[in-house]
């Protein structure tokens, strides 16, 4: 991101902070990943199971699932599954975690967290299960309103993963979701917070000043 970019977010991005505080989510923004995944670390003790949510912003740009594990916690990471079976058991145990990593698809101006999920783990653990939820998220995330939210992540995040994924999926060939019957389809449920669910005890979103994830 270019400098100026990064003075623009940084300038608008306390509307979003205040909105999210109001909506019983504990928001933080950094300006840098470094700073932002030892935040992270930090909200981690040794000694929690941590679950991680499909997430690039996570694995990549902030490349904090091995270190995670390196200080000795529990992860379970479905990504890393050897087949269908073992995937699916370590989905369902990252509503048992103590703390579940995500990254989020968008976020609104009023404090609104959007997420599309194609198995349903994701957002399951974003609004019931784990004690503690930690969402990251760049900048690039950011949308006016809940219109946006929805067109970000149906227009934008679920073609460019459906192309990250190499899958079959109409939204691969015209880059525009048609809302389509596929057998490898990837967004079959849309979450929408519109605030901290009572079953969540704390609940961290953390935005980057920079461009993270789809």
């Amino acid at each position: 991101m270019q400098e100026y970019e990064k003075l623009y977010f940084r300038k608008k991005v306390s509307v979003t902070l205040d909105a999210l505080r109001k909506n019983k989510f504990d928001s933080y923004f950094f300006e840098s990943r470094a700073k932002a995944k030892k935040f992270i670390l930090d909200q981690i003790n040794p000694q929690e199971t941590v679950g991680i949510g499909g997430s690039i912003t996570l694995r990549e740009d902030l490349q904090i699932v091995e270190e995670i594990r390196q200080r000795g916690n529990v992860v379970y990471d479905h990504w890393e599954a050897e087949d269908s079976v073992q995937r699916l058991g370590l989905a369902r145990k990252q509503r048992e975690v103590d703390v579940f990593l995500s990254g989020i698809n968008a976020i609104t101006s009023d404090g609104i967290l959007v997420n599309l999920d194609g198995g349903g783990n994701r957002v399951a653990s974003l609004c019931s299960g784990p004690k503690k939820v930690i969402v990251a998220a760049g900048v690039n995330k950011l949308v006016n309103n809940l219109d946006s939210a929805i067109d970000r992540v149906r227009n934008k995040a679920a073609p460019l993963n459906a192309m990250r994924l190499k899958i079959n999926t109409p939204c691969v060939e015209t880059g525009i979701c048609s809302d389509c019957n596929s057998n490898e389809r990837i967004c079959a449920a849309l979450l929408i917070l519109l605030e901290k669910t009572k079953h969540i005890e704390h609940f961290v979103v953390i935005l980057v000043n920079e461009e993270m994830g789809c």
